[in-house]
Parts: structure tokens; C-alpha cells; sequence
């Protein structure tokens, strides 16, 4: 089975992980863990699942097994991230895989994620227009990339927040004194 990747994505790197971002008439983020990256980054259509668990295996110390691989390239299909020429079937679950791996807990952290983020216009947001860049206007990928900060941004403050909030609303008062007659 040959995997390519779609063309048309904005592509960032961050240490060993990769933010692919995509337009459509919804912008998309797709966040590819190592394991991920590793798959993504070798579909070209011409490298062999045994050459990406390899490679798998260099990046992250999982075993190289083929079926590493499956569950990646089918989290970067479902995603729309790569085509697979003659697509398998066959269904391959994290849990069965950490079963027949006996993978540590440490490890499975390690398999492949592809996490999708919709990133809503900065309209429905209600935030302020996008401010020109030094050619007068933003680009979409800089309006999505801003708005996806801002929510997060917003999202861990809000977290923070409520988790403050119950902390303090949750202390004990002091234990009475015991009396001694």
C-alpha cells in the first residue's frame, strides 16, 4: 500500500512534531505526534511500510512493526492528510496493538496520535480583525494560526481560572484545639 501526501497544507515543526494546517472551507489544524510525523513525513508514495517502521522504530524506540504504521497512515487518512493507494480493510485498534506488544505505559504514549483542531474564523470569535502584515493584508493561514492561538490562549487561562477558583473555595478551616481538663 503506497501513502502520498495531499499538497496544499502549511506545514509546522515544532522539536519532533509537525502542525499541518489545511484550508477548506473550515480551516483545520492536525497535530502529528513524533510517530506520526515520522509516517507523514516518509509518504511519498514510493517507501514501504517495512522502511517506515524503521524508521519508527529510530525516532521513537517502538518496535518496528507494520502495524505501528497502519494505525498511523489511518489516522493521517481519516484525516485527509495523505491518499493510500489500494487502502487495507483491516482495522487495527491501539488496545489490540498494546496487547500484542506488551508495550509499557511509557511506550504507548509513544504510538502514532493525529489530533484534528477546527479552528474557527476569527469573525465567529467575536476578536479583533486580523492587523495588516507589512503588504497591507493578513493571509488566511496568519488569521487561523492567530485564532488558534487565541483559543488556546483563552482555553488554559479559563482552566487555570476555574481550577484556582475550586482550590481555594475547597481549603479547610483549622481543626478546634482539644481541651484538657
Amino acid at each position: 500500500m503506497a501513502a502520498k501526501r495531499i499538497e496544499g497544507v502549511q506545514i509546522e515543526r515544532e522539536a519532533d512534531e509537525i502542525l499541518v494546517m489545511k484550508s477548506s472551507s473550515t480551516w483545520e489544524a492536525h497535530a502529528l505526534n513524533q510517530a506520526a510525523a515520522a509516517v507523514y513525513d516518509l509518504c511519498d508514495g514510493r517507501i514501504s511500510k517495512a522502511e517506515m517502521a524503521v524508521a519508527i522504530q529510530r525516532r521513537t524506540g517502538l518496535p518496528a512493526d507494520e502495524e505501528i504504521v497502519d494505525l498511523a497512515l489511518a489516522g493521517l487518512a481519516d484525516a485527509e492528510l495523505v491518499t493510500l493507494e489500494n487502502p487495507e480493510t483491516r482495522t487495527i485498534t491501539r488496545r489490540a496493538l498494546v496487547q500484542r506488544l506488551g508495550l509499557t505505559s511509557a511506550a504507548v504514549a509513544l504510538l502514532p496520535v493525529v489530533e484534528t483542531i477546527l479552528v474557527p474564523p476569527a469573525s465567529a470569535q467575536g476578536s479583533p480583525p486580523a492587523t495588516p502584515t507589512q503588504t497591507g493584508t493578513a493571509t488566511a493561514t496568519e488569521t487561523a494560526t492567530a485564532t488558534a492561538t487565541q483559543t488556546a490562549t483563552a482555553t488554559a487561562t479559563q482552566t487555570a481560572t476555574a481550577t484556582a477558583t475550586r482550590t481555594a473555595t475547597r481549603t479547610l478551616a483549622p481543626a478546634p484545639t482539644p481541651t484538657i481538663n
